[in-house]
């Protein structure tokens, strides 16, 4: 049978229609942005309907108690020999936009198609492109009754753009037993950029540094602690620190890492809306990025360590050089305290010589024709380490720009996705 291609008709409908949902898909838990994926899932199943209803795919819609709106999909089409392999991780939650306060050029939540192909819009890339993508490559299996010799299973997820939370995403499709067919097999994850293949990813681990100085009179700072630079001044160390003990490796080259391990801040909250009012207490939080080569559980603690050291020097007088006044003309002092929220999430260095490897670098090449050119990014994946603790074969790859993520005027090329059909069929063929 001559090879698939992209149907673009409705891989744009299922698009659009998708976008259009991003509203009450995007997820900041603490904004009060709770994504509704089931609206999404409600999508890619009205496409599938007449395959369901036939038996050629067999759908399953996982939510936990509680979670009803929060569906993940999981998708299986039987194949005709031994084996399986899966297309796992595009999802349907996207993180949030501000048309104005961002400064996208057009609405974030509406497709829009320019010229050269161009798809610009809230989640093209990251990650509802994949959404539809897979969506037509099932359809169009069913329509042309053609089982691959591997059994497929798509996985749609959940929550992805959130830390793990019980009943939600990956780890309940995990918990619920959906994924042991993939145990042993090859599994694409297909949440990247810019082909690749991504070939590792780093683990993440959210932190926050409570500040606590003396508020007070701006005119008169030998009364205070200013915790807003008390706050900037210990971040800087902090992260001073992490870059000395945790710097570029061997091994980062040799997985083409575009960066190395970081420690950073993101936000700073300060409880404080007046000039002239020197503020006593500051929240700063951020990330640890984290290369699969170094351990998460030592870094947590020994970030964790320096900055009780750091305290501790502050109760000693053996402040550090350059640093603000961190103790008032009566004696009283700043404080830090530093701590990590929730488990993490772990890198991945994938296999430079597996099968899967392989085979995804000749899938590329046969489509693209030149040689595929295989990065790894500190950007992080859910449970991808685990399936790799399973045996799974666990490759990595993309479709869309790589700069537009999570940015704003997100926007990939239409050419980007019918090259990304034809790879996953040629996978299909090849394994």
């Amino acid at each position: 049978m001559s090879a698939l291609m992209l149907k673009e008709d409705r891989f744009l409908d299922v698009l659009r229609r998708l976008i259009a949902l991003t509203p009450r898909l995007q997820n900041n838990l603490e904004a009060g942005l709770v994504p509704q994926e089931r609206l999404a899932a409600q999508v890619v199943l009205d496409t599938l309907a007449p395959h369901i209803a036939s038996g050629f795919i067999h759908a399953e819609a996982l939510a936990s108690q509680g979670n009803e709106s929060r569906v993940s999909l999981v998708l299986t089409v039987k194949g005709t020999g031994e084996g399986a392999v899966g297309f796992v991780g595009a999802h349907f939650d996207v993180v949030p936009a501000d048309q104005v306060a961002e400064g996208w050029e057009r609405s974030p939540f509406e497709l829009w198609e320019g010229p050269d192909g161009v798809l610009y819009g809230r989640g093209v890339t990251d990650c509802l492109g994949h959404v539809a993508v897979a969506t037509d490559l099932l359809a169009q299996l069913a329509e042309a009754n053609v089982r691959p010799r591997r059994t497929l299973k798509v996985v749609l997820i959940a929550n992805e753009e959130a830390g793990d939370l019980p009943g939600l995403g990956l780890s309940y499709v995990a918990e619920q037993g959906r994924l042991k067919d993939l145990v042993g097999q090859p599994v694409y994850w297909l949440d990247s950029a810019n082909f690749g293949p991504t070939v590792g990813t780093a683990g993440n681990s959210v932190w926050e540094l409570k500040v606590t100085g003396v508020g007070g009179h701006s005119g008169m700072p030998q009364n205070c602690v200013n915790a807003l630079e008390l706050a900037m001044a210990a971040s800087l160390e902090l992260g001073r620190w992490f870059h000395a003990r945790y710097p570029p490796n061997e091994d980062e080259k040799r997985w083409g890492f575009l960066a190395t391990s970081s420690l950073k801040a993101t936000v700073m909250e300060a409880a404080n809306t007046k000039e002239n009012k020197i503020p006593g207490d500051v929240v700063v939080k951020g990330d640890v990025r984290l290369t699969p080569f170094h351990d998460m559980a030592e870094v947590r603690r020994a970030t964790e360590d320096f900055v009780r050291e750091l305290d501790a020097r502050l109760e000693r007088g053996d402040v550090p050089a350059g640093w603000p006044r961190t103790r008032t003309e009566d004696g009283r002092r700043g404080r830090l305290a530093l701590r990590f929220q929730g488990g993490g999430t772990e890198g991945i260095a994938c296999r430079l010589d597996s099968p899967g490897l392989q085979a995804l670098k000749d899938a590329m090449k046969a489509v693209r024709g030149v040689d595929a050119q295989p990065f790894s990014l500190t950007g992080s994946l859910p449970l991808v380490r685990d399936l790799q603790r399973q045996g799974c074969d666990v490759q990595i790859t993309g479709f869309g720009d790589m700069k537009y993520y999570h940015a704003p005027n997100e926007q990939a090329h239409l050419q980007d996705f019918r090259q990304g059909f034809s790879i996953l069929w040629e996978l299909l063929e090849r394994l």
